[in-house]
């Protein structure tokens, strides 16, 4: 239970960085301690009855310093003794250690009596009274009492720092698993998205010359806003806005006028921090799953408002709806996309789908702006 009583012995008294209990591992700290109680326990000389009553104040001055001396000369004393046996505690078994340090509390109580007897010169007659015995089995008790204590908030401040140190531990922990699950998420989610454009791609370079310079060129600023995002930890709102306009521009050249689709992204907004790719998820599902089934003509509109504290980002199609169409989707994406939001923004944050009117679907996210807004800069 005691590991570790005494320090080596350092005599430059500043407080050490941390609680009480440090600087009491320190052999000044602990020589000031007894110091201190010495000269707190010599005070029961003036408790005595009518003392300043009978006594004259040079002669109540001499009794305290004559006790406070005794008092010294004990609890110096038991420190001393426990100073010595404290480098072979660490070594030893628990109930081997417990017993060494009552031992050296013995050791150093009596060895405090022989130092009281010397200096008051009481006489080795004094040794045999019941006196001497009942001051050293008080500083038996004194000692013990006062190691014991110490003992056990040593042993709780050491398990309180071992459970704060698994507590950050288990955060670190926490946030690399949280790290490595939004890896994964974004690896799944990035074949969804990105095989199906180069499919895309594939379709309309078999159309005329001129729709597949057009293409081509749209293809390129596709490729140039998507692929440094797509293991970027951080975007904007702005460059997500960019990368789906990029995108659905690809997608106009190959179907033409039977889609048309709209950005509303204020100004303001664009330099919002937005999870990468996730607005171009909710687009890519928009035309798989709603308008790619669809036999009329269709459209695609995706705004950005803040709304009573919120960013609300809605991408709303004219499709074929819910459940209409068979398109054999697995709804990996959207569910990531709930996983990412939960994961980066806590459980205020969500995406809600419902239907549009007059078909259709709108998919609809919402984050509380605190949680968005980036942090003001310092200024210089």
């Amino acid at each position: 239970m005691i590991t570790r009583l005494i320090a080596r012995p350092s005599w430059k008294l500043e407080l050490p960085h941390g609680s009480i209990l440090v600087a009491m591992s320190l052999f000044r700290w602990r020589l000031a301690f007894v110091i201190v109680l010495s000269a707190v326990i010599a005070t029961e000389v003036l408790a005595q009855p009518a003392v300043f009553q009978y006594w004259a104040l040079p002669a109540i001055a001499s009794g305290f310093f004559d006790v406070y001396v005794q008092c010294l000369g004990y609890s110096v004393m038991i420190l001393l003794a426990l100073s010595a046996v404290e480098r072979v505690l660490a070594t030893l078994p628990a109930v081997t250690q417990t017993a060494l340090v009552c031992v050296a509390i013995v050791v150093g109580a009596l060895a405090g009596g022989v130092v009281d007897v010397a200096v008051h010169d009481l006489g080795l007659d004094y040794i045999k009274t019941t006196r001497f015995a009942g001051e050293v089995l008080r500083w038996i008790a004194t000692a013990a009492a006062v190691v014991t204590i110490y003992a056990v908030q040593k042993r709780v401040a050491t398990t309180a720092a071992r459970m704060h140190g698994a507590a950050v531990e288990r955060v670190a922990l926490d946030r690399q698993m949280l790290e490595a699950r939004l890896q994964v998420m974004r690896a799944q989610i990035e074949p969804h998205f990105l095989f199906n454009t180069l499919a895309n791609v594939k379709r309309l370079c078999q159309t005329d010359v001129t729709r597949g310079v057009t293409m081509l060129d749209n293809l390129v600023r596709y490729l140039r806003a998507s692929l440094p995002q797509l293991r970027a930890n951080a975007t904007t709102l702005g460059q997500e806005a960019d990368l789906v306009r990029a995108y659905l521009d690809v997608l106009q050249i190959r179907i033409g006028d039977y889609l048309a689709f709209s950005l509303d992204v204020p100004a303001a907004l664009r330099e919002l921090p937005f999870p990468p790719m996730m607005l171009l998820t909710l687009s890519e599902n928009a035309i798989k799953h709603g308008i790619a089934p669809s036999r009329e003509a269709a459209r695609i509109d995706i705004r950005a408002r803040e709304v009573d504290g919120e960013l609300v980002v809605t991408v709303a199609d004219t499709g074929v709806g819910f459940g209409v169409a068979q398109t054999g989707g697995t709804g990996i994406g959207l569910a990531n996309t709930r996983a990412r939001l939960s994961a980066l923004y806590g459980p205020h944050a969500e995406l809600a789908l419902h239907a549009n009117e007059p078909h259709g679907v709108v998919a609809c996210i919402k984050v509380p702006m605190h949680r968005v807004e980036p942090a003001p800069a310092l200024a210089a």
